[in-house]
């Protein structure tokens, strides 16, 4: 299969993890979904609403940071390879990596658990460990290193 537009996630990275990929250390990049960012992750219909997956039975919440009992409602768009980059500047490394699977999984607090909360219009964020909403992130499993491009190093 080949990278086109449609099949592939651009996105930036730092250094230590891009090096880390390109090693073979680091076989999964994790990426927050966020209001600004889910309709890069999530298959979304035209008005920019994600696509729910078949297995989930009504009476959902359908927020994207819902928690739904750690069960992630939607679907993710099915990239095939990453595209990343070192940051933003013209010159700079980057690589093409296959994806095989896509996964999502409940970002962690500092102590380690489970990043869940309570929001509300008079209170706004209260962290609670029995939160019904939750940070939520994608998580792409990384296979092959396709292709590498180092910017020119500097002698």
């Amino acid at each position: 299969m080949e990278a086109t537009k449609e099949n592939t996630l651009y996105l930036p990275i730092k250094q230590i993890y891009f090096d880390a990929i390109v090693e073979g250390a680091k076989k999964e990049e994790y990426r927050e979904i966020k209001d600004t960012t889910y309709k890069k992750y999530l298959r979304c219909d035209k008005d920019g609403v994600p696509d729910i997956r078949d297995d989930i039975p009504d009476g959902f919440e359908d927020d994207i940071m819902a928690y739904n009992e750690g069960n992630y409602p939607f679907v993710p768009v099915d990239y095939k390879f990453l595209h990343l980059a070192v940051g933003y500047a013209k010159e700079r490394d980057s690589a093409l990596v296959e994806v095989e699977n896509i996964s999502f999984e409940i970002a962690k607090d500092k102590k380690g658990n489970d990043a869940r909360f309570f929001w509300d219009e008079q209170n706004g964020v209260t962290i609670d460990s029995e939160g019904d909403l939750a940070i939520w992130n994608i998580v792409y499993h990384l296979g092959k290193v396709l292709e590498i491009k180092r910017k020119p190093r500097a002698d």
